[in-house]
């Protein structure tokens, strides 16, 4: 199967994170570029960009959000496949050859997770492991899957099937829409230990009042979406039982 990989990283105001995280991505033949996708930085982050990888294309996001951002580096890119990269330095760009190596083996979407044996955070505080915790659980309930760790933004998947998704995200939200969205389309669903570490520097531009109450959103209007598709499920069975008989 040949793959290539097209990384993208989200970016505002990273430059002095740039550094720690770039210089980091492996120099594999699957990864044929990597693309900035700039939120109209105001620290020389693109500059920066260009200094650690001359190579790199840069994307200038015409709207707002970490999701917008992605769907705008989805739009530039040529790969078959698409990873995303934050850039402050809590991802890790060395576990890069595990999500390849998933997608060889015929996974269309691949999700790292923190809560896997291997995987570590050195960035979660009680509150926030426990609100991922409580979301995991009132998602999986309300959407009769089994995912975990549905917060952690490190994930690589197939750009025509991403495309095909519709998925409209355009905020911290766009993990859980991903998810159920692969779900609801029979993607090929596989998981990564992963090791999350502190952002290096600045502030994250998570704001638990407004991407809290996206998350709520979406992980409600899906559940109901899914109580919908099972009844029509029961109908549609009891009424071909009927014909039958």
């Amino acid at each position: 199967m040949t793959i290539s990989v097209s990384i993208i990283v989200p970016t505002l105001n990273e430059a002095e994170n740039l550094p720690h995280v770039l210089p980091r991505i492996p120099a594999m033949p699957e990864i044929t570029e990597v693309i900035l996708v700039d939120g109209h930085s105001t620290d020389g982050t693109a500059e920066v960009a260009r200094t650690l990888i001359p190579s790199i294309m840069t994307v200038m996001q015409r709207g707002k959000g970490k999701g917008n951002a992605i769907r705008s580096g989805v739009r530039a890119a040529s790969g078959t496949h698409v990873l995303v990269l934050d850039a402050d330095g809590s991802h890790t760009p060395e576990e890069i050859p595990l999500y390849i190596e998933k997608a060889r083996q015929g996974y269309d979407f691949i999700k790292g997770s923190r809560y896997l044996e291997g995987g570590k955070s050195e960035d979660e505080t009680l509150e926030r492991g426990l609100m991922v915790r409580l979301t995991d659980l009132v998602a999986n309930i309300l959407w009769s899957t089994k995912f975990e760790d549905m917060a952690y933004g490190m994930f690589m998947i197939d750009r025509q099937k991403f495309n095909n998704l519709g998925v409209t995200a355009n905020y911290f939200e766009i993990e859980w829409d991903i998810l159920i969205k692969a779900k609801r389309h029979g993607l090929r669903i596989a998981r990564v230990p992963a090791y999350e570490a502190a952002r290096i520097h600045g502030e994250s531009h998570l704001t638990y009042r407004r991407d809290g109450w996206l998350i709520f959103k979406l992980v409600m209007r899906e559940g109901l979406l899914n109580v919908k598709d099972r009844a029509l499920k029961i109908v549609s069975g009891r009424r071909k039982t009927a014909a039958r008989g």
